[in-house]
């Protein structure tokens, strides 16, 4: 009777498997195959020898894992700089924009203005004659 087939020790090999990142499913088929000896795995040095070979891909993953996480902050902030400097050029548009209306509309309204007392001045000017009219009895 393989050793696998004592409750304590299936569990153990199903946890390490699913730490390894293997399906639970999955992790419980393989040991159900090495249990009746029908796997390709077969003797108990290989899976030793998968057992090592898991835990150093497990201890390169770690290794990796902090390079990996200093390019992600590098990009990150590379990126974050890269909308700062867009957003940047945007508000200068847009300032340029606001500048330009503005400077626009100060036109329009100085033109209004002129036209307003163009208006105002013909129009007293014509109630004044009217009035004067009206005083001398004309109307």
């Amino acid at each position: 009777m393989s050793k696998l087939h004592y409750s304590r020790e299936r569990t153990a090999a199903v946890s390490r498997l699913e730490r390894a990142g293997l399906d639970s499913n999955l992790a419980v088929a393989v040991i159900d195959e090495l249990d009746h000896e029908e796997s390709r795995f077969g003797t108990a040095e290989q899976v030793a020898r998968i057992d090592v070979g898991l835990a150093s891909l497990q201890d390169e993953v770690r290794q990796i894992e902090p390079r990996l996480s200093g390019r992600m902050d590098a990009q990150r902030e590379e990126l974050l700089g890269r909308m700062d400097d867009h957003r940047d050029q945007l508000l200068g548009r847009m300032d340029d924009h606001r500048e330009e209306l503005i400077g626009r509309m100060d036109v329009q309204f100085d033109a209004l203005r002129r036209e307003n007392r163009l208006l105002l001045l013909f129009f007293s000017t014509i109630l004044g004659l009217l009035m004067a009219l009206f005083r001398f009895g004309l109307f």
